[in-house]
């Protein structure tokens, strides 16, 4: 009899371990009686052919290296003339959770060679590949007891040391290899599918506040003044991803193509995010509280970041919106002042005074204010997808998008420059007649407001298809400013929204709080692009101020 070198081919799955189990009763059609002498072969690829391999920690089979060196295993099952329904009910299992490793640059599986039945009579064939290393409290490869198919029972982690990539094996099509004749060449070309979801934090912010300085008077003397200079940076202390799946059994056998069969999904897990952000954007909570430690870190800000190091990331069991409720996304982040205070003096004599100049060296200080902010997201995490994960930090808001992207594609998110953005010619920001009690100091774009309301005009030509945003972002303790309409009433969307290309009208007014030192905010207009990235820029057409800043002055004595 001629013996074929047996070869399975894979494609972003791995093939199972491979035994025969007989069936008591061999019938007319039965798989003894019907061996041909070519031998079923094996060969084996991933469909992530280009990525980089991430083999160690967290466990990933990004390409056919990874699948050459984990190797799979495989079920094979012989069930005559008549199409495959489950394993129960085929006539003969000839691979029973076969292992197919790679070796002398060819695939082989453990035990004797198996062959390929005669004429119209077929073989179904199902696979998988995953940590073999994985304790099996985590992930359980297993029988359905109705069917009698391969099944993992799988439990996810919230370490991100511990992620996982499940894959199982299907045709070139991403349907079940199931009903197959004897092929010429007498291989099975199995194509490997992810099977979880892969989630890749980023984040950005629209929250940077341009740095200003206050003036402030010694009492009882008029040759003594304090400058206060004013930065300020946003730290990310935590983020927490709730509502995620727990634990979910994956069937082998999809119904639909490219789509892992997840099912029977118990319970709900919470991923905390703190000590494992880059370290350039992580608040450190410090010991002495003078925060130059955090100070010098890059912060968050318009330009998109990952959030965790080059190589993390979360692999989530599938989960649509509709099921047991969306994702939430809650997120703390630290509104982080460096107060750089210098004294100034200047001379007297008589009624004459001199220039202020500097005198001794400047202090600085710290201040931290800590906000935590949360949204659902609303978008089906489906297995076998790369998600970019964009959370947006916006004023009192955050925005979140989820990108879906083949899995074995690289990620091109981009973080358009402020150039990109056109002003319709004219379009620059215009007041409309100042109403009694207000003003507008143009020259340094600062709008005093009181309890009146101001209107502006804008025009922002491109880009076509985004939409532009604008966003009051508090200075200080209180949040002393709102948009309103037309009719003064308070607008309950206070991110107020339009499409690029149109003219718009914004109009704020101040609440007319009781304060004793003014209240400010700094007025921000920004466009978010269709690929959810965010370009911020000035419409001032201002060297010296680049946003208007709008102030509440004080109205109580100290």
């Amino acid at each position: 009899m001629k013996i074929t070198r047996l070869y399975i081919s894979f494609i972003l799955c791995a093939l199972c371990v491979i035994s025969c189990t007989e069936k008591n009763d061999i019938a007319d059609n039965s798989y003894l009686n019907n061996i041909s002498d070519t031998a079923i072969g094996i060969f084996a690829e991933t469909d992530s052919m280009k990525t980089r391999s991430v083999t160690s920690t967290p466990f990933s089979i990004e390409n056919s290296t990874d699948l050459q060196t984990n190797g799979f295993k495989v079920y094979a099952y012989y069930h005559g003339t008549n199409n495959f329904v489950n394993a129960n009910q085929s006539l003969y299992t000839i691979m029973d959770s076969v292992n197919v490793k790679y070796q002398n640059g060819g695939w082989v599986y453990d035990g004797d060679t198996r062959y390929w039945p005669l004429g119209k009579n077929m073989l179904s064939f199902l696979a998988t590949s995953y940590n073999p290393n994985l304790n099996k409290t985590r992930i359980l490869l297993n029988k359905n007891s109705s069917t009698g198919n391969p099944e993992i029972t799988y439990i996810a982690s919230t370490d991100l040391d511990k992620q996982e990539d499940i894959l199982w094996g299907t045709r070139s099509n991403g349907m079940p290899y199931i009903n197959e004749t004897r092929p010429s060449d007498g291989l099975v070309h199995w194509h490997f599918k992810h099977a979880l979801a892969k989630i890749v934090p980023t984040i950005s912010s629209t929250l940077y506040t341009q740095p200003y300085t206050n003036t402030t008077a010694v009492p009882n003397t008029d040759v003594w003044q304090n400058i206060d200079y004013y930065q300020t940076k946003y730290l990310i202390k935590s983020i927490t991803i709730s509502n995620a799946n727990k634990q979910a059994t994956l069937s082998l056998q999809n119904s639909i193509a490219s789509t892992p069969a997840w099912n029977n999904k118990i319970g709900t897990i919470d991923y905390l995010l703190d000590t494992e952000l880059n370290d350039g954007i992580k608040y450190t909570p410090t010991t002495d509280q003078t925060n130059s430690y955090n100070w010098n870190k890059a912060g968050i800000y318009t330009t998109t970041t990952t959030l965790l190091p080059e190589g993390q990331y979360l692999t989530l069991i599938p989960k649509l919106a509709a099921e047991n409720g969306n994702l939430r996304i809650s997120v703390t982040y630290e509104t982080l002042t460096q107060i750089t205070e210098q004294k100034q003096k200047r001379d007297k004599s008589w009624w004459w005074y001199g220039n202020w100049y500097n005198y001794g060296s400047p202090t600085t200080t710290y201040t931290n204010q800590e906000t935590t902010i949360a949204s659902d997201i609303n978008t089906d995490f489906i297995g076998g997808r790369k998600y970019q994960l964009n959370i947006n930090i916006q004023a009192n808001y955050i925005e979140l998008t989820a990108i879906p992207q083949p899995w074995e594609d690289v990620s091109q998110v981009i973080d358009t420059e402020t150039n990109l953005i056109t002003i319709a010619p004219g379009g620059g920001i215009e007041f409309d007649a100042v109403q009694y009690g207000d003003s507008i100091d143009r020259t340094n774009g600062i709008v005093y407001l009181r309890n009146k309301t101001c209107a502006l005009n804008f025009n922002i030509a491109t880009p076509r298809g985004a939409t532009w945003r604008a966003a009051l972002i508090q200075s200080g303790d209180i949040d002393a400013f709102q948009f309103v309409d037309e009719n003064g009433t308070v607008l309950s969307n206070q991110n107020p929204q339009g499409n690029v290309g149109t003219q718009a009208t914004l109009r704020v007014r101040a609440k007319n709080a009781t304060n004793s030192t003014d209240n400010s905010a700094i007025l921000r207009i920004y466009v978010i692009q269709p690929n959810q990235s965010t370009i911020v820029k000035t419409l001032t057409g201002s060297d010296i101020f680049k946003e208007y800043k709008f102030v509440e002055p004080a109205n109580v004595k100290n």
